[in-house]
């Protein structure tokens, strides 16, 4: 009954945009996103995607495959299933990863080792089906949201004070890629200083330039009249100039905003730099219609998670990462305890792509 076939593209973009909407209502995907995820894919590492489609109703579910683009190690992929809400139950979600790990073992570039899922903790039912194959939690990631309507800033208005004082200033990205041609560049490799101190349980691979373009800049939902950097005029790094911090801001078709990167680089922590970048980015979201921003940070960066909650943000229901070994080496299960508040650590925040 139920029928697995690989993806058409782009022909099946609209139906996968909506069973992924169906599937998880408060993060909507329209087909020019899928088209976009599409396009964007690194072609040298290895992906597979297929839909699912079942009898009078055709597509109902899609699922994928792929290797860590942004971790890559050899034999790690990511597996994902989304099945829409009016059709689990079926033995849809079953079928499909089953399909998806026979592809990994007859048609892997090199032979498996291990294989990631993500999915918020708020689904009960994908974390008993994910546990009762193998997996096993080895990750968390802590979501926030604020509602930039009706924020008050002036209890902050020292911290732009405090950022002038130490002779730093804050600029558009908007601003400086007009300005400067080497801007884009300068940025890309003060994110990749940047990316390297994100404590989120990898070790990350560089992406080549045009491909963090692609990726990043390129993106129609990117907003870099809402994505901010900080300078520091006396500074003149080879690499990175007078760029000493960043944050960057990506509007969702839902209406709703995120933030990708906020960090400044070692040296120039502990100056308030971090806050003073993200509340110019809330400042330009209330001043361009409002509207909810949301983030993620990990376990280890109690620091930049308790700013967030400090200046408004909730808590919300975290994202849960799994694992599972299919070379019989143990997984270490997540151990929450671990990380405690108060403990002194670097001043970053990367959110999910």
């Amino acid at each position: 009954m139920i029928k697995i076939r690989p993806v058409h593209k782009p022909a099946d973009f609209a139906v996968i945009a909506q069973v992924l909407t169906a599937a998880e209502p408060e993060w909507p995907v329209t087909p020019e996103m899928v088209a976009r995820w599409d396009q964007q894919r690194n072609p040298k590492y290895h992906s597979a995607d297929f839909v699912a489609e079942y009898p009078d109703a055709g597509v109902v579910a899609v699922a994928g495959l792929g290797e860590d683009d942004w971790a890559w190690e050899e034999g790690k992929y990511w597996v994902n299933v989304r099945v829409h809400p009016g059709f689990r139950g079926k033995g849809i979600g079953r079928a499909l990863y089953e399909h998806l790990m026979a592809h990994l073992q007859t048609q892997a570039p090199v032979v498996p080792k291990k294989v990631l899922c993500m999915f918020g903790e708020d689904k009960p039912e994908t974390r008993a089906f994910v546990e009762r194959r193998g997996f096993v939690l080895e990750w968390k990631r802590y979501e926030s949201r604020l509602q930039t309507q009706g924020f008050d800033f002036a209890p902050y208005a020292h911290i732009e004070q405090q950022v002038a004082e130490a002779g730093l200033e804050i600029r558009s990205l908007a601003e400086l890629m007009a300005a400067d041609p080497q801007a884009a560049r300068k940025l890309w490799e003060l994110d990749w200083i940047l990316f390297q101190d994100v404590p989120m349980g990898v070790t990350f691979t560089k992406r080549e330039f045009e491909q963090w373009m692609k990726e990043e800049l390129d993106d129609p939902h990117f907003i870099k009249e809402a994505s901010f950097v900080a300078l520091d005029p006396r500074r003149d790094d080879p690499l990175t100039g007078s760029f000493v911090g960043y944050t960057s801001l990506m509007k969702n078709p839902g209406g709703f905003w995120v933030i990708g990167m906020t960090g400044v680089l070692r040296e120039y922590r502990g100056k308030g730099l971090a806050k003073a970048l993200k509340l110019r980015g809330m400042r330009y979201v209330q001043e361009h219609g409002g509207g909810e921003i949301r983030t993620f940070n990990d376990p280890p960066n109690f620091v930049m998670y308790g700013m967030n909650l400090a200046i408004g943000f909730q808590p919300y229901p975290s994202r849960l990462r799994y694992m599972k070994r299919l070379d019989d080496q143990p997984v270490e299960p997540f151990d929450e305890s671990k990380y405690r508040r108060g403990r002194e650590e670097p001043d970053y925040e990367k959110a999910e792509g």
